[in-house]
């Protein structure tokens, strides 16, 4: 390694540094929220269809623009034929609602009410 990388991993390595301490600032991320602990605790639930564990959490929010992921917290979960189904269906997204008693909105709705009075409980 040379000599500046090597010093860069020992400070990362021993003190947990990542960047000098006069380097510039990154600008703020833009784009849809990110959660992964969000991801996960809907992963965790069961299957806003059927009920069956072992979900995924399925994007679907409007808000993420060209080629981009919706918001995290627009997540719902569904199983991985149940999430491909909404996501690949040739019916749509209102029939799939539709054909499983499913308001969708309302789910987002309730799950993040549910997030945001877990996470008080957990600080």
């Amino acid at each position: 390694m040379p000599g500046k990388a090597l010093v860069r991993f020992l400070r990362y390595a021993i003190h947990g540094e990542t960047t000098h301490p006069r380097a510039p600032r990154r600008p703020a991320r833009r784009g849809p929220a990110r959660c992964p602990k969000y991801r996960a605790w809907i992963r965790s639930l069961p299957s806003a269809v059927s009920g069956q564990p072992g979900c995924q959490a399925c994007h679907t929010g409007s808000d993420g623009g060209m080629s981009q992921k919706p918001s995290d917290f627009s997540c719902i979960p569904l199983t991985y034929a149940e999430h491909m189904e909404l996501d690949h269906g040739r019916d749509g997204r209102a029939a799939f609602e539709l054909r499983y008693s499913l308001d969708i909105a309302a789910t987002v709705r309730q799950l993040n009410a549910e997030w945001h009075a877990h996470s008080r409980e957990v600080k």
